[in-house]
């Protein structure tokens, strides 16, 4: 046992006022009182002064400790503290499945079109130049009729994703997600937009709120997700201009979603 004036300095020298333990072991040796001894006017406490009071303290209260043999030390902690016994074998395989499962598919890179053909108005169409189609004319002819009396700036600008090259760095679609919604956000602040067109699968299925498949939301007016809290977007989600060569016949149901 500890002497209580060195218990006392050691729980001062922490900065501990006062000490109540939460709970009585075992066999522990029962508390016994802190006997002061008698200074003299100026006299300090020494080492010899705090051996005779531990030594007094211990002929006032003799403790006799009772020994068994039959409850072991795992048996006392159990009644004191719940064991949680796991229900579930941890091995190495069941570590793999949980990494498996936490890790997320990596995205393949791709760009975007991306166009502003009058003040306020900003299209964003999925981009495939392997096809070689001429889609910058049939924006041409789409917006000259869509505009008829305006001039307009028909300069397409190509948006690679990712923004940053980064090769030791895993991209994924909430990474696309979170770097695009942040692009438009700024663009927003920077240029005001009135009308979006979102057309194509990776135009529109990083700004929209559900994961849907993209074609479900073809022809509808869909509320558009930005990191900013000032304006809500609202964009017409179509097929991209290379779907509409492909597939004629969705000309005139895209003219007639957006006229």
């Amino acid at each position: 046992m500890i002497n209580e004036w060195q218990r006392q300095s050691y729980l001062s020298a922490l900065g501990i006022e006062n000490y109540m333990p939460r709970m009585c072991l075992p066999f522990a040796a029962q508390s016994r009182a802190c006997l002061l001894p008698d200074l003299a006017p100026g006299q300090e406490i020494s080492t010899s002064i705090l051996s005779e009071s531990q030594d007094a303290a211990l002929d006032l209260n003799p403790i006799s400790v009772q020994k068994s043999s039959s409850i072991s030390a795992s048996e006392i902690l159990t009644d004191i503290i719940p064991v949680k016994k796991m229900t579930v074998t941890v091995n190495a395989e069941t570590i793999l499945q949980q990494l498996e499962i936490k890790k997320s598919p990596e995205l393949n890179p791709f760009s975007l079109s991306i166009w502003r053909p009058v003040t306020g108005f900003l299209i964003i169409d999925a981009r495939n130049s392997s096809l070689a189609l001429p889609t910058e004319l049939l924006l041409k002819n789409i917006l000259l009729s869509y505009l008829p009396s305006q001039e307009l700036d028909l300069r397409e600008e190509v948006m690679r994703w990712p923004m940053v090259e980064n090769r030791f760095v895993a991209r994924t679609e909430d990474d696309a997600r979170n770097e695009l919604q942040t692009w438009l956000s700024v663009e927003n602040e920077l240029r005001p937009i009135q009308k979006l067109w979102l057309m194509g699968n990776n135009a529109a299925r990083y700004w929209l709120e559900d994961n849907s498949p993209i074609s479900e939301s073809y022809w509808q007016q869909r509320s558009v997700v930005t990191h900013s809290s000032t304006q809500t977007l609202v964009a017409w989600v179509t097929p991209s201009l290379i779907e509409l060569l492909q597939q004629p016949e969705l000309k005139a149901r895209f003219w007639a979603t957006v006229t």
